[in-house]
């Protein structure tokens, strides 16, 4: 029975070296998946590239406007300036998902310089991922910033 087996084999391996199509068949059988985690690689770092220097981008334009209007004595509370880079951050040209995205404004710690009020601001967002059911790691971006004005 040992000897017949090489014999059933033989004429399966003889007809996949001489077809070319049964050959392209088993190279894209081994070649497909690292093929496709490259892709799905690459995309995936391309959107975590994006949304951070998306989220990085908010927080720079959140921190302008706000220095903004306390040059023109317009104070902003907490609350005002959350949803002044909520809004910035939802719309073009970051188009962050809300569902993900985090705002923090704290003014409650003491200011590292005399005679100005320190806002720390602090974006976290969660990224999607492409492939559903696996989680990469580090898969949240958090950019923090603090500004100071005059109080």
């Amino acid at each position: 029975m040992m000897a017949e087996r090489p014999r059933l084999f033989r004429p399966l391996v003889q007809t996949v070296l001489h077809n070319s199509r049964a050959v392209a068949a088993v190279e894209f059988a081994l070649l497909a998946p690292l093929f496709f985690a490259l892709l799905f690689g690459v995309l995936q770092v391309g959107i975590y590239l994006q949304n951070y220097n998306a989220v990085q981008s908010v927080v720079a334009d959140g921190v302008r406007i706000v220095m903004i209007e306390y040059q023109k004595d317009n104070e902003l509370s907490d609350e005002q300036i959350r949803s002044v880079i909520l809004a910035r951050a939802v719309n073009a040209p970051y188009l962050l998902d809300t569902d993900r995205l985090i705002v923090n404004v704290d003014r409650s710690g003491g200011s590292r310089i005399s005679g100005a009020a320190e806002i720390d601001i602090e974006i976290r967002y969660t990224l999607s991922d492409i492939v559903p059911g696996y989680e990469l790691p580090g898969s949240t971006v958090t950019h923090e910033r603090s500004i100071f004005v005059a109080s």
